[in-house]
């Protein structure tokens, strides 16, 4: 039996605390022996008690027993000091492990630069897959980490071609050495859980109409955009519901306030269960200025949700096929959202189509079909 280590060291609640516990079960279920690496935690939520599949613990804190963290000053430091000691912190515990645990293959998926650097000198024969989970932003750091390593990988997986080719123009490597494989994003899990009641009194109320977004309240979401957009509405009970946690509150609803919708608009903080919330909305709007693949909307497309997205870099389009799953628009552009929103709630028969649609192009994100790429790509690494 092969022996698969996945490892995405992570600091906060993002898609991919879901995402490799699905795929990390889903390899077990296929016939591998699977160990989830914990760096500081972050798969401690996970299910234990799966056949083939074991938390292995990288002792990171033998390193730094203790990292503080900086939030009062800004999440952009606080994460940037995490990584930076948790890279000096991989780097000399990560070849401890594969010398001890010998995988057959690693697939790495954040902080991929250090963990390259790792395996590299520890001279261990474990194949290395570094799997891009979202859309890389270029840095002179990026780029010069980026160029001196990932040659060094035995393969190089992206959920997308826009994902693909941003990371070739970064690591000067051809778009050609990229294997496509989507995130897993869909699972039962999600079906059921979107069957469970919503509490919110703007749900609990069949003449409101409610329109919902999911995410991080962060500069790369573009939320007062959304919020413009909804003022300029202007629609008798419709209603506006943002999930989520992040730096950008205070000016969020600062802008609320100023454009007077307080009693409109709710930001009810982070929510375990987004689903429910996405299967009883008249719609899911996404205003990102750049995405992966934006598991968001895979997860609305699953649910026969309504969707609009900004067509930015670089997934939401594939995503959406092309605007045949869902309606695309202009990044920040305000006038164009408020008239899509317009149009979907006083004519939501446009968008049967759109579901349809969405519902089918969904099945390419479920771990069963996700699994089956990855099993192959394994296959063809270690000469089964």
């Amino acid at each position: 039996m092969k022996k698969i280590a996945i490892m995405s060291p992570i600091a906060d609640a993002i898609g991919e605390s879901a995402t490799i516990p699905r795929l990390g079960i889903k390899l077990s279920e296929l016939g591998f022996k699977v160990e989830l690496i914990n760096c500081r935690g972050e798969w401690d939520h996970t299910n234990k008690n799966i056949k083939n599949l074991e938390i292995i613990d990288l002792n990171t804190k033998k390193v730094f027993p203790y990292i503080p963290t900086f939030r009062w000053l800004s999440s952009w430091t606080s994460y940037r000091f995490w990584s930076l000691l948790m890279s000096i912190a991989i780097i000399i515990r990560l070849p401890i492990y594969l010398k001890k645990n010998k995988p057959d293959v690693l697939i790495v998926r954040m902080l991929t630069g250090p963990t390259t650097f790792a395996h590299k000198i520890s001279s261990s024969k474990t194949k290395l897959i570094i799997s891009m989970g979202g859309l890389p932003r270029k840095s002179p750091i990026r780029t010069l980490i980026w160029r001196s390593l990932y040659s060094h990988a035995s393969d190089l997986v992206a959920p997308t071609d826009g994902v693909a080719k941003s990371a070739s123009i970064i690591s000067k490597i051809p778009t050609s050495k990229f294997e496509i494989i989507p995130n897993p994003v869909v699972d039962k899990e999600i079906i059921k859980k979107a069957e469970e009641p919503v509490s919110h009194p703007w749900y609990t109320d069949n003449n409101i109409s409610t329109v919902l977004a999911v995410g991080r309240l962060t500069r790369q979401k573009d939320f007062p955009t959304l919020i413009k957009a909804f003022k300029n509405l202007n629609i008798d009970n419709t209603r506006l519901i943002i999930l989520g946690e992040g730096e950008d509150r205070k000016n969020l609803e600062n802008l609320i306030t100023t454009l007077g919708i307080n009693h409109l608009v709710d930001l009810p903080g982070y929510e375990p269960n987004p689903y429910k919330y996405m299967k009883n909305s008249n719609v899911l709007v996404m205003t990102s200025k750049w995405e992966g693949p934006g598991h968001v909307i895979i997860e609305a497309q699953a649910l026969g949700t309504p969707i609009i997205s900004t067509d930015c870099p670089s997934g939401p389009r594939d995503t959406l096929m092309n605007g045949k799953a869902g309606i695309l628009i202009n990044v920040g552009d305000v006038d164009q959202l408020e008239k899509k929103l317009r149009n979907t709630i006083e004519n939501p028969n446009i968008f049967q189509d759109l579901v349809k649609n969405g519902l089918e192009s969904s099945k390419r994100f479920t771990d069963e079909d996700v699994g089956k790429k990855w099993k192959k790509l394994i296959e063809k690494l270690t000469n089964i």
